[in-house]
């Protein structure tokens, strides 16, 4: 295996996604682009979660048994969007590991520009010591 930077591409992810010419590839890379910004979406929204979280569990002074927490309705919502937030993040690497380079700097830029997009407020939020 070694990177190359055919336009020919076999099957990328499933028998039917072929790319046989440069508008094929640039029509993969478009797509790409917009899956892996919407999973630097996910990732932020799962941190916003996580952070809404913390704050309901220093607000509410009652303490929840294991089980209750477990189960609880918003747990289980974020235990569903880690899990389609995984599966993302497997696709991208199956598309990276095509070892085609075109394909591969489309995830690289799709990755950047969704964390462009979706992570500019990290800067100004108090919950993080980056950028003082």
């Amino acid at each position: 295996m070694f990177f190359h930077w055919d336009v020919n591409e076999g099957p990328i992810l499933f028998e039917w996604w072929r790319t046989t010419n440069s508008i094929g590839i640039i029509s993969s890379m478009i797509g790409i682009i917009i899956f892996a910004a919407l999973h630097e979406g996910i990732k932020n929204y799962r941190e916003h979660l996580f952070l809404k979280a913390n704050i309901l569990s220093q607000t509410n002074r009652g303490k929840k048994s294991q089980i209750e927490a477990m189960f609880c309705g918003f747990h289980i919502y974020q235990t569903i969007i880690h899990m389609i937030q995984f599966t993302c993040g497997y696709i991208l690497m199956f598309i990276f590991m095509s070892f085609n380079i075109w394909l591969g700097i489309a995830v690289v830029f799709g990755s950047g520009f969704g964390y462009w997009l979706f992570a500019w407020n990290k800067f100004t939020n108090e919950n993080t010591d980056c950028c003082r």
